[in-house]
């Protein structure tokens, strides 16, 4: 009689075959993870939402707003500004309209954008002539301005480029000289 032989793959081999495609598979798409997009997306929502409150209080109030990009800190922090004056002065950080806490948060060390930087490599308000910045003035018509020291003399923005990333991946947010609108991309 013919003995019958089985033909097939063993739970251990099929295992092993599986772990070994797993390991390939996570090491050929590292920076791909649908979280890292989300946490780059969240980000770059969060500073452009920033960037509109301080516009939409100066257009509301009346009154100076505005807001400081820091590459060294992370940090993004809406303020209010006594634009009446030469100097201009700082009144004080907003509160977030929502939660009521200082308007004020580190892009890298946030629980939802941990990992995300800002990556501009020089200041990212140009005002041309006056030269790059990290703050970011709103009058009361809600357009993008700067007031250097006891010149009273208004500067428009020229350009106005955050440029976050997270591991290779990277976001824009724009801020549009004249009239302030914000975008995302």
């Amino acid at each position: 009689m013919w003995a019958r032989t089985k033909q097939g793959y063993t739970l251990v081999e099929l295992v092993i075959v599986i772990a070994v495609l797993a390991v390939i598979a996570a090491i050929a798409v590292p920076g791909v993870s649908p979280d890292s997009d989300k946490k780059l997306q969240l980000a770059a929502e969060e500073v452009a939402s920033a960037i509109r409150f301080a516009r939409s209080e100066a257009i509301r109030t009346g009154d100076g707003h505005g807001l400081t990009i820091s590459q060294t800190t992370q940090k993004v922090t809406v303020k209010k500004y006594d634009i009446t004056i030469a100097p201009i002065s700082t009144l004080g950080t907003l509160t977030h309209p929502i939660d009521k806490q200082p308007y004020d948060f580190n892009v890298n060390t946030k629980a939802t954008t941990n990992g995300v930087i800002i990556s501009n490599s020089s200041d990212v308000f140009d005002y041309g002539s006056e030269g790059r910045r990290r703050s970011l003035l709103f009058d009361s018509h809600g357009m993008p301005i700067w007031i250097v020291g006891s010149d009273p003399t208004r500067h428009l923005l020229e350009d106005g480029t955050i440029e976050l990333s997270y591991g290779t991946q990277q976001r824009t947010v724009s801020v549009t000289p004249i009239t302030g609108r914000v975008t995302v991309q």
